[in-house]
């Protein structure tokens, strides 16, 4: 028997047509068309799964911030510039909370790598994340595809340390982790930056395998894809989503306004602010009371005025330079 059609769900215009099939399938699709049409009304969740996984897993969850680089940046422009990243290494707005759980949450019902938040379906493969942070040359290259398939751990600690450092074992790996402390500054400040922005912890003082690579291979110039592994990180959080903070408002707010979200964005709940990374505070590195503070994120941002979403509104806007897209169905 011939699998039945999956119907692609327009909020606009519901498609109620659809092949002859097992009769519990047609079901189930008729109670998610009827499901969309309650999102489409209430303009939040597109199923009740999705509103009982925001309950449940994310109301009370805080953030953790996408710290961008602030004025010092002139040490490293030459890696930014040769990675075109004069966009995504900014410093960024810090988002909208209520949005980003929504989009979380619907996530359960993604079609095609897009998630319905508020009527609309919000593009989110890895191409339109790349395209969204105007992140180009994006492709992964063939060194760091080698990198990932036979990574050289020796190779890569004492390029990192310079030779003072070593790998942290457990049972499980025996390359678990590198001291934060025993890198070279610059590889420090690449550390903030891939722990906020690509692949986010709040755990600062050590770094984990999986960033020791990435690490190395942008020190190292080996192209790799940013937008494979956002949304991969993004992925990962929502089948693990019981365990740390929310990773990516930033970005998740972006590609929701530029796919034409709407909001009452001066009334809205904002993530809590970051500040900038600074020379200074990222080569000295935390003190033990500083590091405290960082990991204490709380669950509602400063209000802010009318006025002030506005030039947020029109910052995002014009710096990706893309147009508000008006479609209400994924992008194929």
């Amino acid at each position: 028997m011939a699998e039945p059609q999956i119907l692609v769900l327009n909020l606009n215009e519901i498609v109620e047509e659809y092949t002859a099939g097992d009769e519990e399938q047609r079901r189930a699709e008729e109670s998610r068309i009827e499901q969309a049409k309650e999102a489409e009304d209430n303009e939040a969740f597109i199923s009740d799964e999705a509103y009982a996984f925001e309950e449940e897993n994310l109301s009370n969850k805080g953030f953790i911030g996408e710290r961008g680089f602030g004025a010092f940046i002139s040490p490293f422009i030459e890696i930014i510039e040769k990675r075109g990243w004069n966009l995504f290494y900014k410093h960024k707005p810090s988002g909208y909370a209520v949005v980003v759980r929504e989009f979380y949450s619907n996530m359960i019902d993604m079609k095609e790598d897009a998630i319905f938040v508020r009527g609309v379906w919000v593009p989110m493969g890895h191409e339109r994340i790349n395209e969204v942070l105007q992140i180009k040359d994006s492709k992964n290259g063939s060194r760091f595809r080698r990198l990932l398939d036979e990574p050289n751990y020796d190779k890569i600690v004492k390029f990192l340390t310079v030779g003072k450092g070593k790998w942290s074992s457990t049972n499980k790996n025996p390359h678990e982790s590198i001291h934060r402390g025993d890198l070279i500054e610059e590889a420090k400040v690449w550390f903030y930056f891939i722990a906020s922005v690509i692949i986010p912890s709040k755990h600062l003082s050590t770094v984990r395998e999986n960033e020791a690579i990435l690490l190395y291979a942008l020190l190292k110039g080996y192209k790799f894809d940013v937008g494979k592994i956002i949304e991969s990180s993004i992925k990962s959080f929502h089948k693990i989503v019981r365990k740390g903070l929310i990773p990516h408002p930033a970005t998740i707010t972006r590609l929701c306004i530029l796919a034409g979200v709407k909001g009452i964005w001066a009334e809205e709940e904002t993530c809590p602010k970051v500040s900038p990374l600074t020379l200074t505070g990222v080569i000295k590195g935390p003190t033990s009371r500083k590091m405290k503070e960082m990991e204490i994120i709380e669950l509602a941002g400063e209000p802010q005025g009318e006025e002030d979403e506005q030039v947020r509104m029109e910052q995002i806007l014009e710096e990706t330079q893309l147009p508000v897209e008006d479609e209400k169905q994924p992008r194929k």
